[in-house]
């Protein structure tokens, strides 16, 4: 199955269990569902509901490291110099994985 497939189909479930108004775990038995994926995408796509934060400019007088956690705990430091680039990069890999 395709990751939108995927998507789709746990969406739906999601879409449904909510309307059950059933324990997700009486659901999942009910629907032969993995308790265990329907935990994971049920936050996964809580998390692809966020509204994506946005950025402020921000004027720096000298070069300065930026530290940045992202998702899975990832921590990067940036020289601000590469920042821009980084950061382009970063929202590419990002839209890829999800």
């Amino acid at each position: 199955m395709k990751s939108v497939q995927k998507k789709d189909f746990w969406q739906q479930h999601i879409q449904a269990w909510k309307q059950s108004k059933l324990l997700q775990k009486v659901y999942c038995q009910q629907n032969n569902i993995s308790y265990a994926n329907f935990g994971y995408w049920r936050t996964r796509l809580k998390r692809l509901e966020k509204p994506a934060q946005k950025l402020v400019p921000v004027t720096l007088t000298r070069p300065t490291m930026v530290m940045m956690t992202l998702s899975m705990g990832i921590r990067i430091e940036v020289p601000t110099n590469a920042l821009a680039e980084v950061l382009s990069v970063v929202v590419r890999c990002q839209q890829e994985v999800s």
